[in-house]
């Protein structure tokens, strides 16, 4: 998915950086699987465990604590002195915090002494705010007093997240050594970059010894008694850690009370089925977990933890398309971000262009001193036309002409992009070909190194123009003509107007597969179609770029049993010969992939179609752990034996994945906003057969909200406005405004 996530295979190609080997090619080298992994998360700090809520020593599964990058501790180990806990419960649904209870097998104790099993509870609840706090209680209720010996190992590696996936580096930054005065534990490191980190670890009651390896705890107790001890571990870049004067119960409100501040924020739905209604409520959840603001104020929705915990432009503009129904907020403040940090310099290593918007933006060690992921990396061939396409959404909800008067550079600069960099051949089309020799061979959302194949399995030669980016060429030229009028930029309104209606009968022309009765995923370096059934098309769908007399066809191909796994649309058709049920983009289902396609089917008036995915990605929902989808799974055909496979270094919460059930409903439902005219416009709704009511509440549209009620009986969907404030009418419809 991004620079990190290329694939890795035995003896495949890196190219060389100042840092060492450059990132692997794919899979995180040495991690096989964090699937049954647990994280809590807030703002820039989020902890990583398995599923005893432990980082052991040694390990190789990228656990820890993590702070812009850096893994701050990399051993967080609870055990008894002579044997391991037995796990009862361990959760972390909050997404902010986390409980396990443990209990102990048989103790044999100095002096002979047995303690029965299940006698002991041990309990360990955190809460990251600002940093991650600790309360453990230790209760007997063994039938005699118990002295017991309790350890807790620590270590603080300072890796950074490229590191810990499998780059191999030259040279590191200088460790200190690690300091304890009275209470505290303090690891230090400063990095190529100069800037120095550090992890404070403080206990409360002091422990019975402690030195830079842990601490051992000595405690007696009475049967009935409880021991109650409290941790914070604080991780910092050169700067004060926040948080800190807190106790345990206002640090955990903050965060309880922020939570409520954003979901209040919302737009409210509430159907008759329980279990959806916590799918969505997780999906928001989820898009809560991930917020990060910096330090100067910037704030933006994370693409992914723990792999991707950072600002990619891409990720956060679908994320912003996702979510316009619910949070308009999100796009805006996506959009002000990555208006913020748009390219002004032709930079080759960086593949920074003027105008461009950033695929990767990273605050760690390596990104700051010139190794991976250069702060900020910029190759991605989307961006820039997703940004122009959101913009033009987000106005299309809100009419907020003065938020269009702000990014009004911005908009220019992205469509001199467009035809200065983006299109250089002049051919209409916007195509890439990598320039930095350590960056990403691809460059659109299926960025691993063999995403883009030809018919027979071959790597198809750049430069590419994929599918999806001419499709979204072909959308934000339509759809930001009223920006631009907006804006007194008339005379490029009309020149977008001309050039979508002759790139849609290119399109059809250069991309139709009259054969699959489909479209290619994209043309090669030499201009030959890449004859490959893959979801690309989906996002066509989306974008309008299908004529409709074509689109049915189209459709009922992506809903083939080769393509379609019954949980949601492959990334690749199974005929291919790469198809891999595992591979990256090689075969899995990616939830936000299917749910754009769904989109699409609903705006050709296909809801039967745009359910049935809709079905199969709620029913994979209800499979995984806190009906949480993760950023793919297996492609593996749906059987009545086995829920959906998980890939096993999924990132949970991943953002767009979070943002496919929002997304779903804003089809679903049928809303076609047109906020500069007051009008919202509702196409043919239609529940799905597991929804026969839905209340929405809160709905904006410019300066107005409505309020809706649907209900379907049998096939037909009603939809009733309960109330509309504000200068908005509510239209019902036969078709999309493609």
């Amino acid at each position: 998915m991004h620079l990190a996530n290329q694939r890795m295979t035995t003896g495949s190609k890196r190219h060389p950086t100042a840092f060492g080997a450059a990132l692997p090619e794919g899979e995180p080298r040495g991690i096989a699987d964090i699937h049954d992994a647990l994280v809590i998360r807030e703002g820039d700090l989020f902890l990583l465990t398995d599923e005893n809520g432990n980082v052991p020593s040694g390990h190789a599964r990228g656990l820890g604590l993590y702070h812009a990058d850096t893994r701050h501790l990399s051993t967080f180990n609870f055990y008894f002195h002579t044997s391991t806990p037995v796990v009862l419960l361990s959760t972390a649904e909050l997404g902010f915090a986390s409980e396990h209870v443990l209990t102990n097998p048989m103790l044999r104790m100095t002096g002979g002494q047995i303690v029965p099993a299940g006698t002991i509870e041990v309990r360990r609840q955190r809460v990251i705010s600002g940093l991650l706090e600790e309360t453990l209680q230790i209760t007997n209720y063994h039938s005699e007093p118990v002295e017991l010996q309790l350890h807790l190992e620590l270590a603080a590696d300072f890796a950074n997240i490229f590191e810990v996936r499998g780059l191999l580096r030259k040279r590191r930054g200088d460790r200190a050594s690690s300091r304890v005065v009275a209470n505290h534990v303090t690891y230090e490191y400063r990095g190529a970059d100069r800037k120095l980190r550090h992890t404070v670890v403080t206990f409360s009651p002091r422990p019975h010894s402690l030195s830079a390896s842990g601490a051992i705890l000595r405690v007696r107790l009475k049967p009935r008694q409880t021991w109650t001890m409290r941790m914070t571990i604080a991780a910092s870049a050169g700067g004060p850690v926040a948080g800190l004067n807190h106790a345990r119960r206002g640090r955990l409100q903050l965060v309880v009370d922020s939570y409520q501040r954003w979901l209040s924020g919302c737009t409210q739905v509430v159907t008759d089925n329980g279990f959806f209604n916590r799918a969505l409520a997780r999906s928001l959840s989820d898009l809560r977990m991930l917020w990060l603001r910096t330090e100067d104020g910037a704030s933006f929705p994370a693409a992914g933890t723990p792999w991707f915990d950072a600002l990619f432009g891409r990720d956060a503009l679908i994320m912003g398309f996702q979510t316009l129904a619910f949070r308009p907020a999100i796009a805006r403040d996506t959009l002000r971000a990555l208006a913020r940090w748009q390219g002004r310099d032709v930079d080759p290593n960086r593949e920074e262009e003027p105008g461009k918007i950033l695929h990767e933006f990273r605050r760690g060690e390596l990104s700051m001193s010139g190794g991976p992921a250069l702060r900020p990396y910029f190759g991605s061939i989307d961006a820039t036309l997703l940004f122009l396409l959101l913009i033009a959404e987000y106005y299309a909800w809100t009419n907020d002409r003065r938020f269009l008067q702000q990014l009004r550079p911005n908009i220019l600069a992205a469509i001199d992009w467009m035809y200065a960099y983006g299109d250089p051949d002049r051919d209409g089309y916007v195509e890439y070909e990598k320039r930095s020799p350590a960056g990403l061979d691809n460059q659109g959302w299926k960025d691993s190194s063999d995403a883009i194949v030809h018919a027979d399995g071959s790597i198809a030669p750049p430069p590419l123009a994929l599918v999806e980016v001419q499709a979204y060429l072909y959308a934000l030229k339509r759809r930001l003509v009223p920006v631009l009028q907006t804006l007194g930029l008339a005379g490029i309104a009309s020149r977008f107007a001309g050039e979508a209606r002759t790139l849609r009968r290119r399109f059809h022309k250069d991309f139709w597969l009259p054969e699959e009765r489909f479209y290619s995923l994209a043309l090669d370096g030499s201009g030959h179609p890449c004859a490959t059934v893959t979801s690309n098309v989906g996002h066509a769908l989306w974008c309008g770029v299908i004529t409709r007399q074509h689109a049915r066809a189209v459709i009922e191909r992506a809903l083939a049993n080769d393509l379609f796994s019954g949980w949601g649309v492959r990334t690749l058709s199974r005929s291919n010969p790469r198809y891999n049920p595992l591979g990256y983009h090689l075969g899995t289902v990616w939830p936000h992939d299917s749910a754009i396609a769904a989109f699409g089917f609903k705006m050709y008036g296909c809801e039967e179609e745009a359910n049935e995915v809709a079905t199969a990605l709620f029913d994979a929902a209800m499979s995984f752990p806190y009906m949480r989808l993760p950023e793919l799974f297996g492609g593996e055909a749906r059987a009545a034996h086995h829920p959906p496979v998980p890939y096993p270094v999924a990132c949970r919460p991943q953002g767009w994945a979070a943002g496919a059930f929002p997304m779903l409903l804003h089809a679903i439902f049928g809303l076609a906003p047109d906020a500069p005219n007051g009008v919202l416009r509702i196409v043919r709704p239609s529940l799905p057969d597991w929804l026969e009511t839905a209340e929405v509440r809160g709905l904006r549209v410019g300066r107005g909200q409505v309020d809706l009620r649907y209900r379907r009986r049998g096939r037909r969907t009603a939809v009733d406005v309960l109330e509309s404030t504000g200068d908005v009418r509510v239209v019902l419809a036969d078709r999309w405004p493609l």
